[in-house]
């Protein structure tokens, strides 16, 4: 990623919380909730706010405990410290109590008074995350973001180079369409190894070299009518799925390139998420697609959408089938 747009991202969230820190405990809440929108909002922090999710399932305990018994909770580890601020903050900023902030620091100092329980409040939650986010401008954090740019890139700009490229040597050609992926990366900042296998066509597994997080992602083709249809995109999951197993990750992303007209649906997706994706023992797959197609219509005269549903279910199945 280019560093005077990172810079420069990182001064506005730097002066955002900085306000947010100089807050008074009688403004905190709403100047939170407008923080929030901010991160939210934001293409590229929004989506390493979403990969901070895949390290929240097995904390909705400890963080319930947090407010319905005023524990003082303390996380064992940087990232669960990170992962329980962000459940913390997020559940402030749902709340109407605009006093929840300053008393659940409370729970941490047994202060009286509600600015000491802010300064708590801010130590043990706005902190740890904030460092998380502006360390994850640095790192694999920015994968999630750098696959969506590369999916508007493609579609506006390369969607009929590709195709042909896939095209001209189908049997291949999912692994040429996983290469320009993975050079794409590589010019964005990204740097990795590939797998010595995949120097011959045998592109699986791409691993960070700067980060202690390493990169597990995938391509797959999807066009039913050549038998790549949900059910090999399944096995596409299940191969993700293993690989976080194999390399103790908790995320991994599965790139679909569409080159068929009709378009895949996926039930887990809505609109609240950027990027769609599905949970399973504690381990988050990002699914993006590519809609490589090349349409003889404009959109507006296509008539009624063809789609094929990916089914949830079989994603289970493959995984209880999985070696």
């Amino acid at each position: 990623m280019d560093s005077d747009y990172v810079q420069n991202l990182r001064y506005k969230l730097q002066k955002r919380v900085r306000r947010l820190n100089a807050s008074e405990w009688q403004v905190f809440h709403f100047v939170l909730k407008q923080f929030w929108a901010f991160l939210l909002q934001h293409p590229i922090l929004s989506e390493v706010v979403r990969k901070l999710e895949a390290h929240t399932a097995e904390l909705e305990g400890e963080i319930e405990s947090i407010f319905s018994k005023r524990a003082a909770v303390v996380f064992d580890t940087e990232i669960e410290g990170a992962a329980g601020a962000y459940m913390v903050l997020k559940r402030c900023v749902e709340s109407d109590n605009s006093q929840i902030e300053a008393s659940t620091g409370r729970n941490y100092n047994g202060a009286g008074k509600m600015g000491e329980g802010l300064d708590a409040f801010r130590d043990m939650f706005v902190e740890p995350f904030y460092e998380y986010i502006d360390e994850q401008l640095d790192d694999s954090g920015l994968i999630l973001a750098l696959l969506r740019k590369y999916k508007h890139r493609t579609e506006w700009f390369r969607r009929a180079f590709l195709f042909d490229l896939w095209a001209s040597d189908t049997s291949r050609g999912e692994k040429h369409l996983a290469l320009d992926l993975y050079e794409y990366l590589f010019d964005g900042g990204i740097d990795f190894t590939i797998e010595p296998v995949s120097v011959s066509g045998e592109v699986d597994l791409v691993s960070s070299q700067t980060s202690p997080e390493p990169l597990i992602a995938d391509a797959k083709i999807f066009d039913p009518g050549r038998g790549k249809g949900t059910d090999y995109i399944a096995k596409g999951f299940r191969q993700i799925y293993s690989y976080t197993l194999d390399y103790n990750q908790p995320v991994g992303y599965l790139i679909i390139y569409k080159t068929c007209e009709q378009d895949l649906k996926l039930p887990f997706a809505n609109e609240a998420q950027a990027t769609p994706f599905v949970q399973h023992n504690n381990k988050t797959i990002f699914f993006i697609v590519i809609d490589l197609y090349q349409y003889e219509a404009s959109a507006s005269k296509r008539g009624k959408l063809k789609y094929v549903e990916l089914v949830k279910e079989k994603l289970w199945e493959d995984l209880d089938a999985a070696p």
